[in-house]
């Protein structure tokens, strides 16, 4: 406390005199500093202002404007509407109205969140990571009389891929929020993995607890929460309290994409052996194999040489001979494809090898054809990519 301020007072006497509305023995008639030294020790104003205007009016001239006050009213006089309560802001000076504004107006607002990062399995190669961003209000009820309801503003930054939840974050929007009237708001945000590790779509779940204190008229525990998902979505936003003060606002949402649309790429080729009843590759027929087998996408070739990807071979041959004769034929030339394949993706690679043999042939029996002595390669695998949008 400013002992320049408080001539004569002692701390208890201030105090005192706010909250009673006197002091005995009073040594001096309260004065506008002294209105400022109590504020500095009795945050809870507003629960103490009927008693200051009582005081005011018992140990000073009157006051013109205010109701109960005799005299004319000042044109440039201000008046602080507070807790329905008409105070003359010229007539207490600039250094109180500082001090109501300090304690009243600047309240304690605590946010706390935590990013997170969900992912289920490595996202496909080449995706795009889009960036989205949600916005919503959560509203605080006031119940005290000329202050009204609060509102706080929270951004929620995603960023997805249609697969993983590649980053998320909740941010607070502290210069589109209320200023907090005599009042403390606190809320929390906490992660957790919404969706099973097998599930296509990996989402997080965000808890959200907190507690509104209007200050000297009780407080109220709040909880609630939303889904974001590596589609770009957030759902199920809800912010509840028992009083209904706390509630939750409309989602709005800017930026992001759509997210990739799994379509089936086919890459296929054929190989041809000269001699009828052979199974041994030629030079051109090998390089061919090789040109085949680079030409996949680099990220099929890696699920390839795990195991991950399989690579289908069909062994077929002509109508000539028996059909147990060319089954075993087709075999040997499909095993010969897959001794190639073997060498470029190694042993781990896996090759599903069929003999067709003369079955299924486009010739009648008995013909030899150079088409009919072939293996045909054939790789399927799942490629990504947005929607192409509709105009």
């Amino acid at each position: 406390m400013d002992d320049e301020l408080l001539i004569g007072y002692s701390e208890e006497d201030a105090i005192d005199w706010l909250t009673e509305g006197a002091i005995a023995p009073a040594p001096r008639a309260p004065t506008a500093e002294t209105v400022v030294a109590a504020l500095r020790v009795v945050p809870p104003l507003l629960e103490a202002i009927p008693l200051l205007l009582d005081a005011l009016a018992r140990t000073t001239a009157p006051r013109a404007g205010v109701e109960g006050w005799d005299g004319d009213a000042s044109p440039e006089a201000g008046f602080l509407a507070l807790a329905g309560v008409l105070i003359p802001a010229a007539e207490l000076g600039l250094g109180v109205f500082n001090t109501l504004q300090q304690h009243v107006f600047n309240g304690a607002l605590s946010v706390s969140s935590t990013p997170a990062t969900y992912v289920h399995d490595a996202s496909p190669a080449g995706l795009t990571i889009h960036r989205r961003t949600f916005r919503f209000p959560v509203t605080a009820h006031h119940p005290r009389y000329g202050i009204g309801t609060q509102t706080f503003w929270f951004d929620v930054a995603l960023e997805y891929d249609g697969f993983n939840v590649r980053g998320v974050s909740v941010n607070e929007d502290r210069g589109s929020s209320s200023t907090l009237v005599s009042s403390s708001f606190s809320i929390t945000f906490t992660p957790s993995p919404y969706t099973a590790k097998n599930e296509p779509v990996a989402a997080v779940a965000y808890t959200i607890s907190g507690r509104w204190d209007p200050v000297g008229l009780g407080d109220e525990s709040f909880s609630g929460g939303f889904v974001v998902d590596a589609a770009g979505n957030l759902t199920d936003l809800r912010v509840s309290s028992s009083q209904r003060w706390v509630a939750h606002g409309t989602v709005t949402q800017s930026g992001g994409g759509a997210v990739p649309r799994p379509t089936t790429e086919t890459h296929q080729t054929a190989v041809y052996f000269e001699r009828s009843g052979s199974a041994t590759l030629t030079g051109s027929e090998i390089r061919r194999i090789y040109d085949w087998y680079t030409a996949v996408p680099n990220a099929v070739q890696a699920e390839v040489r795990k195991g991950a990807q399989p690579i289908r071979l069909t062994g077929r041959a002509s109508t000539t001979g028996t059909v147990q004769q060319n089954q075993a034929l087709a075999r040997r030339r499909a095993d010969a494809v897959a001794k190639v394949l073997r060498e470029l993706a190694g042993t781990g690679a896996r090759i599903d090898v069929e003999a067709h043999g003369e079955l299924g042939a486009a010739t009648a029996d008995g013909q030899e054809v150079r088409d009919e002595r072939r293996v045909d390669l054939r790789c399927e695998y799942q490629v990504f990519a947005a929607p192409t949008p509709v105009r």
